[in-house]
């Protein structure tokens, strides 16, 4: 027999706020407004500069047009000054004939002629000079901007990490309800039963009243419950004490109840509210602290309970990952410690299967590759002898294709567009990973190369925000710890065609750098999206700022730690920039210090020709 409620009466106040969670959650309020009035005035700040910045290309193209058109005036001086001459000897000629030939007005004219083009091409020099300068300085503006945008990035990043803390801090708070239930007991049903079942109902009617509450007296209320569908935020039941309850002469019971609750969001529920990226709350999740010099994470996960995991796949000869480690091919099965784990089963000629996994039980995976759509036939992999028998830098065989290039997805800044259509010819070989300082330490050792960066001034670090060079800073020591496997970073566009050269006349092999064209090619793999894997950067997925691995923010990543695009190529996104080759000297990809916006593979960082800095690098190619 089905019970019915013959009343729903819900008597709620706040008895207690813990005083410790509100403050708490002032103190995150204050965070983000604080952090946000921050990127406001560093909006402006860049907006301004941009208005600078296209001053100065003005300048440059302004002066281009002057030094253009001094250069064809001097053309036709020079024509005007041959006529004088010319003209000039005539009348020196008719004066052997006219011993009364006034010859001062063709000598006038020839003089004045010599000082107009002697005039010109001081402007010439002037306008020469002019240009250079201005050319200089608007290397060094465009070095700013990219500042001033990692700059504002960096704060667009801390302040969905703080929305994300605050975010928790008013969910995780303590407090309690008094509610009152009334019930129809059951003809059929014992009093102990009836009573039961009301303070059942009366707990679940509280829990659901006061997740209500924390939905709606949140800061970005609006935002939450438009995110509220299937929400796993949850609330637990501290202790209850039951007020009163009572029996009518009707046969109904009547409790009120006083219930102590605290909320919880768990995992990434926090980001799913907000609709943010999952990322923002891995990092919230997984502090870590500095003790030693070492890097020591925490994360929620109890890894004292293990569960099976099994992995199947309908393809042999596979590879399967889980966290980034190999475990051979399916049909495997592994213990795990409970929590989350990336679970990838890897084949050459087959799209990647990936799936990210809360392991809280026994669990099975049943995966079917599917052929890689592009066609990676000729993507075999390359190492040149060196001397002593020494190998050169692993390279892959890359096809010859088509593909989009520049911003494809509207939000790129001024020097990534237009889009547009592109194509790759030719194949060539191009490193699997960038120069290793283990790969330069050989050349050093061959050549006894000095950098630039030990010859002259140092190499560039952020300090305080903006790329200062350091005397003492060079490819030995950047800044941080580094071993062979890392890759080599305070080296010059001229220090690496120094290398490349070397390479080649090594090799016998015509290695240099790609231009921009190549990177992008090979950088996308494919991908129209902002990263190859996708529009959104993720969590642990590129060593960048704020993208969640143990090196973002801190140093460079050694080569390989993460995954290789569908070319087999490494490090595309972040690590650090790559210098291409051109007329222009652009560094592509982002870096382990720069926000992941500006890792986007359309992303251009223009560079003046001997900057060097602890943040760049290159990658060598191979032509055939």
């Amino acid at each position: 027999m089905r019970l019915a409620l013959i009343a729903l009466t819900v008597s709620c106040f706040s008895i207690g706020f813990s005083t410790q969670a509100f403050e708490s959650a002032q103190r995150q309020n204050a965070t983000v407004g604080s952090l946000e009035v921050e990127l406001a005035s560093k909006q402006a700040e860049y907006d301004t500069f941009l208005i600078a910045l296209t001053g100065l290309n003005d300048q440059v193209v302004n002066e281009v047009e002057r030094l253009t058109n001094l250069r064809a005036q001097g053309k036709e001086l020079q024509r005007l000054r041959a006529q004088a001459l010319l003209h000039m000897n005539e009348q020196y000629e008719a004066m052997v004939d006219n011993p009364d030939q006034d010859i001062a007005d063709a000598q006038n004219a020839y003089r004045q002629s010599i000082m107009t083009q002697k005039q010109n091409k001081d402007n010439i020099k002037a306008s020469v000079s002019n240009l250079a300068d201005a050319k200089t300085e608007l290397s060094q503006a465009n070095i700013d901007r990219f500042t001033l945008a990692n700059a504002r990035e960096a704060l667009v990043e801390e302040i969905n990490i703080a929305r994300v803390g605050r975010l928790r801090t008013e969910f995780e708070k303590q407090d309690e309800l008094q509610v009152t239930q009334l019930v129809n007991c059951d003809p059929q049903e014992t009093f102990t039963k009836c009573i039961t079942r009301s303070n059942l109902l009366a707990k679940q009617k509280a829990s659901k009243t006061f997740l209500d509450r924390l939905y709606n007296s949140a800061t970005e209320s609006d935002r939450i419950n438009q995110n509220k569908i299937d929400s796993a935020a949850r609330v637990r039941l501290l202790k209850h004490k039951v007020v009163s309850g009572e029996f009518s002469g009707q046969g109904t019971y009547g409790t009120t109840i006083t219930v102590k609750m605290q909320g919880s969001l768990p995992e990434n529920e926090a980001c799913t509210l907000l609709n943010i990226s999952e990322r923002y709350c891995v990092y919230q999740i997984a502090q870590s602290v500095s003790n030693d010099d070492e890097r020591v994470e925490f994360t929620l996960n109890d890894d004292s309970l293990m569960y099976e995991l099994t992995v199947r796949s309908d393809q042999y000869d596979d590879e399967v990952f889980i966290d980034g480690v190999s475990y051979g091919s399916t049909r495997l099965s592994v213990m795990l410690s409970s929590g989350s784990h990336n679970v990838i089963i890897n084949k050459p000629g087959y799209t990647d299967f990936e799936q990210n996994i809360r392991l809280n039980k026994n669990m099975i995976i049943k995966a079917e590759l599917e052929k890689a759509a592009l066609n990676l036939a000729n993507g075999e992999k390359i190492q040149d002898i060196l001397p002593d028998d020494q190998l050169g830098p692993e390279l892959i065989g890359i096809p010859a294709g088509n593909f989009q290039i520049g911003d494809l997805k509207g939000a790129g800044l001024r020097n990534e567009k237009p889009a547009r259509s592109e194509q790759i010819l030719k194949a060539f070989a191009i490193g699997q990973n960038q120069i290793t300082v283990g790969d330069f330490k050989r050349f050093i050792k061959e050549t006894n190369y000095v950098t630039e960066a030990e010859s002259e001034e140092g190499c560039a670090a952020f300090t305080n925000g903006t790329p200062q060079f350091d005397s003492v800073l060079n490819w030995r020591n950047p800044g941080f710890k580094q071993a062979d496997d890392h890759p080599v970073v305070c080296v010059s566009e001229k220090d690496s065609r120094s290398y490349l050269n070397w390479l080649s006349k090594t090799t016998d092999r015509r290695y240099r750098l790609p231009n921009e064209k190549e990177w992008e090619y090979v950088a996308r793999a494919g991908s129209a999206d902002n990263y190859w894997w996708g529009n959104d950067v993720g969590n642990g997925k590129a060593n960048c700022a704020y993208c969640g691995s143990k090196w973002s923010n801190q140093s460079t990543a050694p080569v390989k730690s993460f995954r290789a695009n569908s070319f087999g190529l490494f490090d595309t996104v972040g690590n650090v920039w790559e210098i291409t080759q051109g007329k222009d000297i652009v560094a592509r990809g982002g870096s382990w210090n720069f926000a992941p916006k500006l890792a986007r593979t359309s992303v251009r960082l223009e560079l003046s020709d001997s900057f060097r800095s602890n943040y760049i690098g290159f990658r060598a190619l191979r032509e055939n």
